[in-house]
């Protein structure tokens, strides 16, 4: 029986200060990014940033190979093995160190640049892996196939691996500790080569070493290719690779740019903590499952900023779309979202969550956090859009019980079509979904029932109030028939969905910070009162402007008649008898024939909803920035396992 922990809420804690903090000084040299490796793990040099993927290097990178612990030999590395064994008995032109200090041989410089580098007699070194990586570099650059015989904790030896039986190549390399230091040296070195030099040496470019020279090229783009990076290899070493060492290539140097799985969920604790002293006022819960056996494991994550709900507080429409997706990578999951709609009809995420699975009991609990963020109460005067998913429904009506819930009409069509396929079956449905007054929905669904009956009952029985126009609301100044701004978002972050757990979340939230702050300098170069967006929509709903007449009724009361068909307007109430305008809060077309026929301008009919001063109150207040995970807090709370 799994037992689920009690979560832990943190909120606007007084224990958490909005102190200012200096951002630290030390910057990666893209240039020289070089993966030291040690007797047991990695470790990457220096820290960096970067917008687009927060790449922050973790430091003390552990290989994922438990063998290693042992054998530093990479098996993707061909003819790095111990299949014949050298003679360890000092050479002719080994160093005889005795007791002595090592303070007059030279010290192996890591930053040099990768084909400047070359063994020297003498030499120190940090650990085995580092001359193994010098070596490897020199024969690379140099054109000289190197076999390693012998390396492991202890020593390295290395010779030429030419296969010419006729003339053997003398170049030998010995390497050890040193007795009265902690250093590696390199003891016996005949660097001398009489074989025919072969810059097609595949076998040494393994993807350990080759991901160490992609980490540039991956942290500005991304999504780099295993093709382009085959075509890049060629070129730049002279050497071909198959695809799938380039995969392997690939995921390695991801693994080092964004963390290892497990290190990503041992930190959430941290990272929660990091958010919360940074951003006080904001809502972080993270869930965890404890076995019987006392293992703990990650279940579920919320998030939402203080600076993003008050801006929706401030200045959205009350108007929300709740949409799941499933994560793309290593991790695990489903990620929850709801998102908003700003001033400009523009896509405002409000609040994402990481959940083990998309069900009834999961959507609750997201949704009682949500209700909690932006004062939903028990729903009244809210609108939400969702897809039919059982138990986001039902969770609503549990949650929210008197919220308009709208179901996306795209969803419902997608599941007509599967039965009811064709252009006309597609153009009846998406006029009675349009349809703005019941008795034009009722028409529209009569000539669904003429060309097929069992049509009309399979849409009827999806409960056309949530989906047709003809039954919403008219104080929310939203038509929207479709959960497109939730589906919008999903498409923005997909990268994003595609990477670890923290990496995830800390790509969303640079994507919010980087948004609010070119939205508002954006809204800065607006000149009308009315947002774009909105002046847009207008100028389409008056497509057919000219073929309407207007005859007055008295002030402010008209009649907009085109052949058969007139509406009543009333410009002081606002409304048409069209249920358009009422609906979206924008002049419909038989709306602007009355405003122009009284000489004023159809812009000044636009909802406050949509005015620039709203827009630029929601994003007022920005995201204040986090630190990197080098300085983020230790928690004690005990490290969860991955999903």
């Amino acid at each position: 029986m799994v037992v689920e922990s009690e979560e832990v809420r943190h909120e606007s804690s007084e224990e958490y200060d909005s102190e200012e903090y200096e951002d630290d000084d030390e910057v990666l040299d893209t240039e020289h990014i070089d993966v030291e490796m040690e007797e047991d793990d990695f470790k990457t040099q220096g820290k960096e940033r970067c917008k687009d993927a927060f790449l922050n290097f973790s430091s003390d990178y552990e290989d994922n190979q438990a063998d290693e612990d042992n054998d530093l030999v990479d098996e993707d590395e061909e003819g790095f093995g111990s299949e014949e064994e050298i003679d360890d008995t000092a050479g002719a032109n080994d160093l005889d160190l005795g007791d002595a200090v090592g303070a007059g041989f030279p010290i192996h410089d890591p930053s040099v640049k990768w084909n400047k580098m070359k063994p020297l007699l003498g030499e120190r070194y940090e650990s085995p892996h580092q001359l193994q990586q010098c070596l490897t570099n020199y024969a690379i650059k140099s054109g000289y196939n190197i076999k390693f015989a012998k390396c492991d904790t202890v020593r390295l030896t290395a010779k030429c691996g030419s296969k010419m039986k006729s003339q053997p190549c003398p170049f030998r390399v010995h390497a050890s500790w040193m007795t009265q230091e902690r250093s590696f040296q390199i003891k016996t070195l005949v660097d001398e080569h009489k074989c025919v030099r072969n810059f097609n040496i595949s076998n040494l470019l393994s993807p350990r070493w080759l991901a160490r020279h992609f980490l540039k090229e991956l942290i500005m783009k991304p999504n780099l290719k295993c093709k382009e990076m085959q075509s890049i290899i060629r070129t730049k070493f002279h050497c071909g690779v198959s695809w799938s060492k380039a995969y392997r290539t690939r995921c390695r140097a991801m693994t080092i740019i964004d963390g290892k799985l497990t290190e990503h969920y041992a930190r959430v604790w941290d990272y929660c903590h990091e958010l919360l002293r940074s951003n006080p006022g904001s809502t972080v819960q993270v869930g965890v499952t404890v076995n019987p056996d006392q293992t703990t494991y990650f279940h579920r994550m919320y998030l939402c900023f203080k600076a993003i709900k008050e801006g929706w507080k401030i200045g959205c429409r009350r108007v929300i779309g709740l949409d799941g997706s499933f994560l793309k990578g290593t991790c695990k999951g489903e990620l929850l979202t709801t998102i908003g709609k700003d001033a400009n009809n523009q896509v405002y995420p409000i609040a994402w969550a990481v959940v083990d699975i998309e069900n009834k009991a999961n959507w609750k609990w997201f949704l009682e956090l949500l209700t909690e963020d932006l004062n939903l109460l028990d729903g009244g005067g809210f609108t939400v859009i969702s897809d039919q998913h059982k138990g986001l429904l039902e969770a609503t009506k549990e949650v929210l019980p008197n919220v308009e819930h709208r179901q996306c009409a795209r969803h419902i069509y997608a599941n007509f079509r599967k039965t009811y396929s064709g252009v006309e079956f597609k153009n009846m449905f998406w006029a009675a979904s349009l349809s703005t007054v019941e008795s034009e929905f009722l028409r529209k669904m009569d000539d669904i029932k003429e060309v097929n009956p069992n049509a009309y009952e399979h849409l009827i029985a999806r409960d056309p109030h949530t989906w047709c126009r003809a039954f919403f609301r008219t104080d929310v100044a939203c038509e929207a028939v479709e959960n497109g701004i939730a589906e919008c978002f999903n498409a923005i972050i997909l990268d994003a969905r595609k990477k670890p757990l923290l990496a995830m979340f800390e790509e969303i939230r640079l994507y919010m910070m980087d948004r609010f702050y070119h939205m508002l300098q954006k809204a800065e170069k607006w000149e009308s009162v009315v947002c774009p967006a909105a002046i847009k929509k207008m100028n389409k709903f008056g497509e057919d402007l000219r073929n309407w007449n207007v005859n007055p009724s008295g002030p402010s009361i008209f009649e907009a008649r085109n052949g058969l068909e007139g509406y009543v307007v009333n410009l002081q109430s606002r409304v048409c008898s069209c249920r358009l305008w009422d609906i979206s809060g924008i002049p419909c077309v038989h709306a602007q024939c009355a405003i122009l026929f009284t000489g004023q301008d159809p812009v000044h009919f636009i909802s406050e909803w949509f005015h620039v001063d709203r827009f630029k109150a929601i994003y007022a207040n920005n995201i204040l920035p986090v630190n990197g995970r080098n300085l983020w807090p230790r928690t004690s709370y005990i490290k969860p396992l991955p999903l």
